[in-house]
């Protein structure tokens, strides 16, 4: 039952750190609704899996920023 906990506890906290980003232009809902994607098709360890989805989100930031900044 305990690893069970663990997965879950792991899982909540990748699905909470995914949710801190708020995109503010098309390229970044795209770019973070293909890392949803992506993560629902994660069929590695819960940990590389979470990493994935860190990187991926990140990416998806700095996608946001830099189409962001061209606009002004």
């Amino acid at each position: 039952m305990r690893p069970l906990a663990l997965s879950i506890l792991v899982l909540l906290v990748g699905c909470a750190a995914g949710g801190s980003f708020k995109p503010t232009t098309a390229e970044g809902a795209n770019c973070k609704a293909q890392c949803a994607r992506d993560m629902a098709a994660c069929s590695g360890s819960s940990y590389t899996c979470d990493r994935a989805a860190s990187t991926c989100m990140n990416a998806c930031e700095d996608l946001d920023a830099i189409v962001r900044k061209k606009a002004i």
